[in-house]
């Protein structure tokens, strides 16, 4: 019984190698740091657009309600009392 399924898992592993094989690079891309590439660190340095910072302490931004309040949203305006189910 060992046997037969060491069988069969090796007949898929050899089924699976087949079904996806690896085309490496089709088109002759250039690589990273190859000369002439878009890639090229050189050619296109990275660049800061800007810092980000996080205060877990700063104060929530005040809430807006939607421009269209008024498209009958399932959901009830702020003020009006909750309806019950009938």
């Amino acid at each position: 019984m060992k046997v037969s399924i060491f069988a069969v898992g090796v007949i898929c592993l050899g089924l699976s190698a087949c079904a996806s094989p690896n085309e490496g690079n089709p088109n002759g891309a250039g690589y990273l740091g190859a000369p002439g590439s878009v890639y090229d660190a050189s050619a296109n340095p990275p660049r800061v657009s800007g810092v980000a910072q996080y205060d877990p302490l700063a104060p929530l931004p005040p809430l807006i309600p939607p421009a269209d309040a008024a498209s009958g949203s399932a959901m009830p305006p702020s003020g009006a009392p909750p309806q019950s189910p009938r």
